[in-house]
């Protein structure tokens, strides 16, 4: 009985051990998927971190907008407009007064120097008149990165228009949702910071309204390639000559020597008999003690 019970209890231990082993894997599962993940140096790029009250700018990030337009920034919770979890930025740009008018958001980083990063973000351009061909490619959207730090967006050269034509501003007739757009580029950091700017654009006059939706902003550093070296050329040897052929040596034939020798098998007979005769004592000597044991 005792045997039982104390089997029973170590059933019982092994059990719960187990049971308490799958747990633990299965809290350290989003652990070391997070871990696997590459580190975003964007802070609060998927927009989930909050707003700032009454402006609607996401936290961690700085605005700016050129004027002659109405300008406005949005949580947006439209899950139509929402690429990863349940927010994205919009800059809405409206009723401009005077051509290129402009409204966006930036941060910036610490980054190393040398060191090449990548930088992606999704999004997606709505308009009232809802396609480049009614709105004569009226609302784009734009990206920029200084290599500087610099914050002002007035001092960037270098924007880089997306070719991501705008959408119907209320929602696809279809029904079937919007088509997010992707940026993704790769760039090398010669200072300690930089600074990524992304900024709606509106081109012309008039009272239309665009939307622009931001989403999964990141920034992360990547690997450079591996360099390959080429090996040097290795001098091409001289050819050497032909020895010339030498003649084929006539075969040497000579008597074959003599095999089964009388003083050879007389040695192995002797041998063999030997052999045989000490194999003979040891069985009879093991079959003598075999009956004396039964005997007894």
């Amino acid at each position: 009985m005792g045997h039982v019970m104390t089997r029973k209890r170590l059933n019982i231990s092994v059990h719960s051990w187990l049971i308490g082993l799958a747990v633990s894997l299965l809290l350290l599962l989003p652990l070391n998927q997070a871990l696997a993940q590459d580190p975003n140096l964007i802070k609060n790029g998927d927009f989930e971190d909050g707003f700032v009250a009454g402006l609607d700018v996401a936290n961690e990030w700085g605005y700016f907008h050129s004027g002659n337009v109405a300008a406005g920034f949005h949580d947006d919770a439209w899950d139509l407009v929402v690429f990863e979890g349940e927010h994205s930025q919009m800059i809405e740009l409206v009723t401009a007064t005077a051509l290129d008018t402009y409204g966006g958001v930036y941060q910036t980083v610490a980054v190393t120097p040398g060191q090449s990063y990548q930088f992606s973000f999704k999004g997606l351009v709505r308009s009232d008149e809802g396609s480049p061909e009614a709105s004569n490619y009226g609302y784009r959207m734009q990206y920029a990165i200084d290599l500087s730090g610099n914050q002002d967006w007035q001092q960037v050269t270098e924007w880089v228009e997306l070719p991501w034509d705008d959408q119907p501003r209320t929602g696809p007739a279809s029904g079937a949702g919007f088509n997010f757009e992707s940026l993704e580029t790769t760039f090398t950091a010669s200072g300690d910071s930089v600074t990524v700017f992304i900024r709606a654009w509106k081109k012309w006059v008039g009272s239309g309204e665009g939307n622009y939706n931001i989403d999964a902003v990141r920034l992360v550093p990547v690997e450079a390639p591996a360099e390959t070296t080429t090996p040097e050329p290795t001098a091409t040897p001289e050819p050497t000559a032909t020895p010339e052929p030498t003649a084929t040596p006539e075969p040497v034939t000579e008597p074959l020597p003599e095999t089964g020798s009388t003083e050879t098998n007389t040695v192995n007979t002797i041998w063999l008999t030997a052999s045989a005769t000490i194999i003979l004592l040891l069985l009879g000597r093991a079959l003598i003690s075999q009956k004396k044991r039964i005997t007894r």
